[in-house]
């Protein structure tokens, strides 16, 4: 039970440190999908019907079908950026970060200011610990895109430096992504715990509000929610969630928790 204990040194830290990638793999994908479905009308459509192919089975985890699909576009066209990016992510997944690398940087080269490649890429380097490479990235997948895009590059670089424990940066990434774009609401639990790690409880608890009230609730949010509220003093909110933490997850062992009454530890 030591991971939902109240004390600081459990819950300020582990959370955090427990919460921190699963955003940026999702965000790095759809990234990486939009630009294969939606890219250069004027191609091929037999070269777009492949790259479609190609993106679907790799979302669908069918590496080594994406690869055949990918690998017939570039027999038709070796130059094509997208082409290259896309294998470059498959190699990614595959765990073969050389190859990887390779790709992008062929890709890069064709295409230099192309937002998802540079994305795709900060994603690869950042998971490698080359967090500098990642940060410059990031940067300019920022710079080179708008809207969604934009945002979904803002959060990953957030996670991003989240994971070299730059916790202000992290923070302020995530936060104007977020502003941006309430939708990011489903990953907001990685957000919550950040604030927490800096001490913003108000913050996290404006967050955590919204999460509680969204298809994305969990056992961990509304647990977090009864940590934050007994800190806090907030006995009627601290019961407010922990009824719903019984009505939605009765089975959790954050419910069993708090029954025993771990919330006052």
């Amino acid at each position: 039970m030591g991971s939902l204990c109240f004390a600081p040194s459990c819950w300020r830290v582990g959370l955090v440190r427990h919460l921190r990638l699963p955003a940026i793999s999702r965000l790095f994908l759809s990234l990486m999908y939009l630009m294969t479905a939606t890219s250069y009308a004027h191609q091929d459509p037999r070269v777009q019907t492949r790259l479609a192919l190609a993106s679907a089975y790799l979302h669908a985890g069918m590496l080594t079908v994406a690869m055949d699909e990918t690998d017939k576009v570039l027999d038709v066209t070796r130059q094509l950026p997208e082409a290259l990016a896309l294998k470059a992510v498959i190699f990614h997944q595959q765990n073969r970060p050389d190859l990887a690398n390779l790709y992008f940087q062929q890709a890069s080269l064709l295409s230099p200011n192309s937002p998802q490649i540079a994305h795709n890429w900060a994603v690869l380097a950042c998971q490698e610990g080359h967090f500098e490479a990642a940060f410059s990235k990031f940067a300019h997948a920022e710079a080179h895109s708008e809207g969604l895009e934009r945002d979904k590059s803002l959060w990953a670089w957030g996670a991003c430096f989240q994971q070299n424990h730059q916790w202000e940066a992290a923070d302020s990434k995530m936060s104007l992504a977020l502003l941006h774009q309430p939708s990011f609401i489903s990953e907001g639990l990685v957000l919550a715990g950040l604030k927490i790690q800096l001490g913003r409880d108000v913050e996290a608890e404006k967050i955590l509000d919204l999460v509680n009230d969204s298809p994305s609730v969990s056992a961990q949010s509304l647990w977090l929610s009864v940590q934050l509220a007994q800190r806090q003093n907030q006995a009627v909110k601290k019961n407010h969630w922990g009824k719903m933490l019984g009505l939605l997850f009765s089975n959790s062992t954050q419910w069993r928790a708090y029954q025993e009454g771990a919330s006052n530890d």
